[in-house]
């Protein structure tokens, strides 16, 4: 992979103070370029910290610890750490190292800067390299509350600032506005990520919540496609379809799609959050919280589509050979979420199986087990 353009981003300003009136809501800034979908791996190497103020166990672990705030926004993408790394340090290596020097890559720090972050980049858009390196020059601790008037300056908020910039966020008053945000250029009292911080990242990588609805333990869904598979053979003597899915993936991934469509994720947006954990190690967030009340599930036509790119990318991106399944695609489709249907509306693994089977055989839409 050629890399083409290397970028020094963020000189996060030591200060004492800042004042946060008079301040808008939203005033995020980003700098045109992000990631691909999935994992960012970085790879820590912050030496010492030990006995620190937040009672964590090393620099690492703080930096770590700002990496995981972030994921909780974030999801087309992860940051994922390498801890601890004993890589060699490398300026435009493909890696994404942290670390403490005097200097980054031979030049010298700005007199108040305390950290700074690397961007390399394809095509000016796509980044795929970037290095956060501490100034030495500082003294780092970890703690809560305002900056120390000793001059002792805490890591885990310069970290937080620094991996905006890594994500693609700028800061918002260098480029005009006043909002309350973490990604200002001037570190202050504030010390945890605001609104504005989380939803500059958001709208670079979709946002993302946990999701609220428990779906079942993989072996029900695997054990109730197995059931279908012998309704397909025994009793409607279907012929088997070509298909670069096997059984398992096929309900591993139609239950994923679920999932995100229940947390109310657009089609689109649930199509490209679970191929992105298929090829690329993506993050699981869903859109939304599920509102409370009968768990509606997406229109049969959508699924199909997502189930047509999930074929195409066990063929394209995968390599998986042509296979054969009695249960053609379509039928995959509707019967797994049917039976994801009546598992998240009261019903047990034996009573949704049994419901969709007697749909199969002619006897019509059986109720939920839960209003």
């Amino acid at each position: 992979m050629k890399i083409s353009q290397r970028v020094i981003l963020c000189f996060l300003t030591a200060a004492a103070f800042v004042a946060a009136a008079s301040q808008t809501t939203i005033g995020f800034s980003t700098l045109g370029s992000t990631w691909a979908s999935g994992a960012i791996p970085m790879h820590l190497q912050l030496t010492g910290g030990s006995g620190l103020a937040d009672g964590s166990a090393n620099f690492n672990a703080v930096f770590a610890g700002a990496m995981s705030t972030w994921n909780g926004s974030l999801s087309r993408v992860q940051l994922t750490a390498v801890n601890p790394s004993t890589v060699p340090r490398g300026d435009g290596d493909g890696l994404n190292q942290v670390f403490f020097d005097s200097n980054y890559y031979g030049t010298s720090f700005e007199r108040d800067t305390l950290a700074i972050t690397t961007r390399w980049m394809l095509n000016n858009t796509q980044r795929v390299e970037a290095d956060v390196v501490f100034n030495t020059a500082f003294t780092f601790d970890a703690y809560r509350g305002n900056v120390r008037s000793s001059g002792v300056w805490d890591l885990r908020r310069v970290a937080l600032h620094e991996l905006g910039h890594l994500l693609g966020l700028d800061h918002p008053d260098a480029n005009g506005q006043s909002v309350n945000a973490l990604m200002n250029s001037v570190l202050g009292n504030l010390d945890s990520l605001t609104a504005d911080d989380i939803a500059g990242a958001q709208s670079l990588y979709g946002g993302g919540v946990t999701g609220n609805i428990t779906f079942p333990p993989r072996n029900e869904p695997n054990a109730f496609f197995q059931s279908l598979i012998a309704a397909y053979r025994d009793e409607l003597r279907a012929a088997q379809s070509p298909t670069y899915v096997d059984s398992e993936g096929a309900v591993i991934w139609l239950t994923e799609y679920a999932r995100q469509r229940v947390g109310q994720c657009s089609h689109g947006a649930a199509t490209q959050n679970t191929l992105a954990q298929i090829t690329s190690n993506g993050g699981t967030l869903v859109c939304a919280a599920t509102p409370a009340g009968a768990i509606p599930f997406p229109p049969r036509n959508e699924g199909l589509l997502f189930m047509n790119e999930l074929d195409n990318t066990y063929r394209d991106s995968l390599r998986r050979s042509l296979g054969s399944s009695f249960v053609n695609n379509e039928g995959a489709v509707v019967w797994v979420l049917e039976y994801l249907r009546y598992r998240l509306n009261g019903c047990n693994h034996g009573d949704a199986t049994t419901k969709v089977l007697q749909q199969i055989r002619g006897q019509g839409i059986q109720p939920v087990c839960t209003a």
